[in-house]
Order: structure tokens, then C-alpha cells, then sequence
């Protein structure tokens, strides 16, 4: 078709007359041609010469026809008459449609949401034709087009296979198609294989099982990541009042440790006060005197053993791996430094003569 440089239809385009009629495909039994009319394109569809006479294949073509021209869907080819045309025969006009295979678009790795898409619009097709006791009985990938212009289906040849392979009739059974679309699924959308093979399998009677089974995986897929969400939440939260109550569990085990210690350490400070408060004065040449400083001296020995068997066995009663273990010797000796420094010089100057 030739357009004017202004990009428009001039007048002497837009005719009634078949222009530009140009042979596109040939099948065993079929011609598909392009043709322009009315500044459009077209695709024709008519018999091969040799086949052309023969009443059985004029009577399929007529059959087909009236099947077509009924269907009126936006992912259905559509279909617009039957006429003679000289020099091609009988044709049935159908849209034309700029566009690729299934295969090819495919091969064109596009997004999953966009496959998702085409495979609903193939749905919407098929179940469109099912309504009407409709089978196309010969779907894959060459009879689905993906349009250049928004990547839609448009699905052709729908009942045309009784005219290319066998003229004996053919059970309208949903199934045929959908076994097909099993087929088809794959490459469309290999993440469903599992449910390409139930479509194989027949286990959808029509697409509406078909849809429903898809919708509840559609919301499975949806609620998934939810059901995680929560599952790590209760998990973390679990995980963290252990944790919490383990942290309590060693705060109040150390607080514990260390009244332990205070109170250990407040009863040796008493028995260290009452030992340096006593009155007492010791005469190295008086043998009484000697042999007092000698109890006292032993008394202040086994009030220093006393604290120390009280702070081993204190230690002791946590495991070696424990940290209140460490934590434990170093504030015993903290306080015990501490006791030693208050008391010690006071004794010392005791025992001086």
C-alpha cells in the first residue's frame, strides 16, 4: 500500500478495489495472501487451485467461514466476509495482524507480568470460544500472534485444522485445548510446570477449574510472603524474649554474686572491728604477754583463712565456662584489698612493742 508523504490515506487509496494482493504463506491445502482495501490491510484466505473444485474442501471453507464471522473478540482474529476475487478464487477475509508468534515473542525473553498477561488473554480466548461449543483443536504457538503494538493475543485459525489435516468430524471436548495449552505453558511460563502438566493430564474439565486453580495459586504466591513475614517474626520475637529473660536470668544471678560477696565481706568487717578494737598491750620480756600476742596473731590469720574459704567455695559454685565465675574472684578481691587497707595498718600498730 502506498501512503502520500503527509503520512495520510489519500483519496485514491481509499478504494474498493483489492490492491497490492501478495502471496504471504502456502499450506497443503491453503494460500494465505495480504491485500489492501479501503486503506487497510487484509489477509486473504482461499483453497489451493488443486483443491479449490472439490465440493468437501468448498464445503469446509464455507464452514469455516461461518464459524469465524461469528466469534467477535479482541483476542480472536476476526473475521469480515467471503468473496471471489479474480485470479485468487473464494477468500475468506480476515484481519491482519502486525505481529509475532508465541514463539517468537517468547524468544524475546519478555517480563514475567507480561507473560502472566498473555496467557490470561489466551484464557479469555479459549473460554470465549468454549461458551460457544467451540473448540480450536489446533493450538500452538504458530496460531497464537502477539501484536508488535501492545503485545497482545490474537489468536488465529481457530477450527481450521479440520481443512489443512483431516475433513472428518471432531469431538468439541474443552479438554483437546486445554491439553494443548498444557503444552504451550512451558515456554509461556516454565515456573508453572507443575500445573502445565495437570492441563496435560486432564485434569481440568474447562478453563473456569482451570481459572480457579490459578487464582488460588495467584493468592498462595501472594500470601507466602506474609505467612514468612510472620513466621521470622514470631521466630526473632521468640528468640529475643529467651534471650531477654536469659539476660534478666544473668543480671539477677550476678546481683545475687554480689550481695553474697557484701554480705560475706560486711561479717569478716565485724569480726576485724571487734579484733582491733580490743584492748590489748603485749611486753616482749613478759611470757603471759607473748603468749597472748601469739593468739592474737592467730586469730587474725584464721579470720583471713576463713574469708578465703568462704570466697574459693563462692567461686566454685559456678562452672568453669561461667563468666559470673571471673566476675565473682575479681569483685571479692575487690572488696577483699578494700577490707585490707581499712584494717591492716590498724593491726600492725597493734602489735608493736
Amino acid at each position: 500500500m502506498t501512503e502520500s508523504s503527509s503520512g495520510f490515506i489519500t483519496p485514491s487509496e481509499f478504494s474498493t478495489e483489492w490492491r497490492d494482493i501478495t502471496l504471504a504463506q502456502q499450506r497443503k491445502h491453503t494460500l494465505i495472501y495480504t491485500a489492501s482495501r479501503y486503506g487497510r490491510r487484509f489477509m486473504l484466505k482461499t483453497l489451493a487451485p488443486e483443491y479449490a473444485h472439490l465440493t468437501d474442501y468448498h464445503l469446509q471453507q464455507e464452514r469455516e467461514f461461518q464459524l469465524g464471522v461469528q466469534l467477535v473478540h479482541p483476542n480472536i482474529a476476526a473475521t469480515y466476509g467471503l468473496e471471489q476475487l479474480e485470479g485468487v478464487g473464494r477468500c475468506i477475509i480476515q484481519e491482519w495482524i502486525d505481529g509475532v508468534t508465541l514463539g517468537e515473542w517468547v524468544g524475546s525473553k519478555p517480563s514475567r507480568a507480561a507473560r502472566e498477561r498473555v496467557l490470561e488473554q489466551l484464557l479469555d480466548a479459549l473460554e470465549y470460544l468454549h461458551n460457544r461449543q467451540l473448540v480450536h483443536h489446533d493450538l500452538k504457538s504458530d496460531n497464537i500472534l502477539i501484536t508488535r503494538n501492545g503485545a497482545n493475543v490474537k489468536l488465529i485459525d481457530f477450527g481450521l485444522s479440520a481443512t489443512d489435516s483431516t475433513l472428518s468430524p471432531v469431538d468439541n471436548d474443552p479438554r483437546a485445548d486445554i491439553l494443548s495449552l498444557g503444552r504451550l505453558m512451558p515456554s509461556l511460563l516454565p515456573e508453572r510446570r507443575s500445573l502445565a502438566r495437570r492441563c496435560r493430564d486432564g485434569r481440568f474439565a474447562n478453563i473456569a477449574a482451570l481459572r480457579q486453580e490459578l487464582t488460588r495459586r495467584k493468592r498462595v504466591r501472594q500470601v507466602l510472603p506474609v505467612v514468612l513475614s510472620v513466621v521470622i517474626l514470631v521466630i526473632a520475637s521468640t528468640l529475643f524474649y529467651f534471650s531477654l529473660n536469659k539476660r534478666n536470668d544473668e543480671q539477677q544471678r550476678y546481683e545475687r554474686m554480689i550481695a553474697i560477696v557484701d554480705e560475706r565481706i560486711a561479717y569478716e568487717r565485724e569480726q576485724l572491728t571487734e579484733l582491733a578494737n580490743r584492748p590489748c598491750s603485749f611486753d616482749r620480756k613478759i611470757a603471759a604477754d607473748m603468749e597472748a600476742y601469739g593468739a592474737y596473731i592467730n586469730e587474725y590469720t584464721a579470720l583471713r583463712y576463713h574469708r578465703w574459704t568462704i570466697r574459693d567455695s563462692l567461686v566454685e559454685t559456678y562452672p568453669e565456662n561461667d563468666p559470673l565465675r571471673e566476675q565473682c574472684f575479681q569483685y571479692w578481691t575487690h572488696k577483699e584489698v578494700e577490707l585490707d587497707k581499712e584494717f591492716y595498718p590498724q593491726l600492725i600498730d597493734k602489735l608493736k612493742y
